[in-house]
């Protein structure tokens, strides 16, 4: 059986029982499969998703649009934001896939792609 290859302090850990070796190889294979590259790109794809729910602001039109399909100028009557900034979160919003937009004679109309992202961010603040 190979030595663990561990810190100082998970050493410690392991002499006062603390964390088990078993415990520790464990942790160290599940990481290790971790690294694979197609679970470090699904990673990043999580990274960039969570991250456009980083802004109040597109937590909110997200909100808005889970009730019903908008027109930018609705959206930003609603919010009280001016129009660039509407649009560049909804080009955000829509860049990350959490919304599709159509456009009708001279406006442009977005709703959300439904997911279980957006569910959760309605859970968590209605």
């Amino acid at each position: 059986m190979t030595k663990l290859q561990v810190s100082r302090p998970v050493q410690r850990l392991v002499q006062l029982g603390v964390c088990s070796p078993s415990d520790i190889r464990d942790a160290m294979v599940e990481a290790e499969k971790l690294s694979s590259p197609e679970t470090l790109r699904k990673i990043r794809t999580a990274e960039r998703l969570l991250g456009m729910l980083g802004d109040s602001n597109r937590i909110k039109i997200l909100l808005l649009l889970s009730k019903r399909e908008m027109c930018v100028c609705e959206i930003e009557s609603a919010l009280k934001l001016p129009q660039p900034t509407v649009s560049h979160h909804l080009a955000l919003l829509e860049q990350a896939g959490l919304l599709q937009r159509s456009k009708r004679a001279r406006w442009v109309f977005y709703r959300v792609n439904h997911s279980p992202i957006i569910d959760t961010v309605r859970d968590m603040v209605l």
